[in-house]
């Protein structure tokens, strides 16, 4: 009887010490793999503290060495290209989503080639891309080019992402595309109070394109967010126009484009020094 009861200790004791060990290592373990997830990146276009839209009037004061005035603004066309979108972990790693040329735009139909063929570009509003297949992880900011590298820009008979001549965002040059233009922002503005004789308004078109005008931007998040197979996350940014359009004399440039470099460098500096900023970014557990 005395042995019975030692040896029914001994079992019972190496099965609570098993047991021990099982639930031990069952905790250490992840509820479920690790599997790569997706996240939306949006670009919330915005003029000042309202919501940017086509063809509606925004107040702006100019104010430069000659004295301060008052004009109106309104806008057909906002677009830019997003390229070699990064992601980097806390460790510093960076991720770089495969083909991620993505066309961000609010803009008016666009005829293609001059009208050439009958061939248009539709109206189209888009802010945000979907960006798949991330290994899991957490991120502690995005990094990414406004504009097209030198690989794509200077052959673009080459593919990849979105990428393509028949969108409208190409130079033309007897009927042969050279190169992509990496942003550009139409429209019209008018003097609220126009001296005598002059022209009340006129049409402006801005762009800035060349390969050194190619550059990224890096923001960091506030928090990092998780990306796995298990979560739904977001990063949200918000373009103010209305810091694009910082220049000091608007009026006599209504044409910016490749003669004018210096003036296609203050828009690119505006624009991802300035213009481009954090909004939000967030990351919530799926729950079944």
């Amino acid at each position: 009887m005395k042995n019975y009861s030692k040896k029914g200790t001994l079992s019972l004791l190496s099965f609570i010490l098993l047991f021990s060990a099982c639930e031990k290592e069952t905790i250490m373990q992840p509820i479920a793999d690790a599997a790569p997830g997706t996240t939306t990146l949006t670009f919330d276009a915005r003029y000042g503290d309202t919501d940017f839209q086509l063809n509606k009037a925004y107040d702006y004061k100019l104010i430069n060495p000659t004295g301060q005035f008052d004009l109106k603004y309104e806008f057909s066309q906002l677009r830019y290209w997003v390229s070699n979108v990064r992601l980097i972990n806390a460790a510093g790693e960076e991720y770089q989503v495969p083909e991620s040329y993505y066309l961000i735009e609010e803009n008016v139909e666009i005829p293609v080639q001059d009208g050439s063929f009958d061939k248009k570009y539709p109206a189209n509003k888009r802010e945000q891309v979907k960006l798949a297949a991330i290994p899991a992880g957490d991120y502690t900011a995005v990094k990414f080019a406004v504009g097209v590298d030198s690989k794509y820009n200077d052959n673009l008979t080459l593919r990849a992402g979105e990428l393509s001549s028949l969108n409208g965002m190409a130079f033309e040059d007897w009927m042969w595309f050279t190169s992509y233009k990496f942003f550009v922002l139409n429209g019209k503005m008018t003097w609220v109070k126009a001296a005598p004789e002059a022209p009340a308004s006129q049409t402006f078109f801005w762009d800035f394109a060349s390969n050194n005008l190619y550059a990224e931007k890096e923001i960091k998040l506030e928090k990092a967010i998780t990306i796995n197979a298990q979560t739904t996350s977001s990063i949200n940014l918000e373009l103010d126009v209305k810091k694009v359009i910082d220049l000091e004399y608007p009026w006599s440039n209504r044409i910016i484009s490749a003669s004018k470099k210096e003036l296609m460098t203050q828009l690119k500096d505006n624009l991802l020094t300035k213009a481009i900023t954090l909004k939000s970014a967030n990351s919530t557990a799926i729950t079944k």
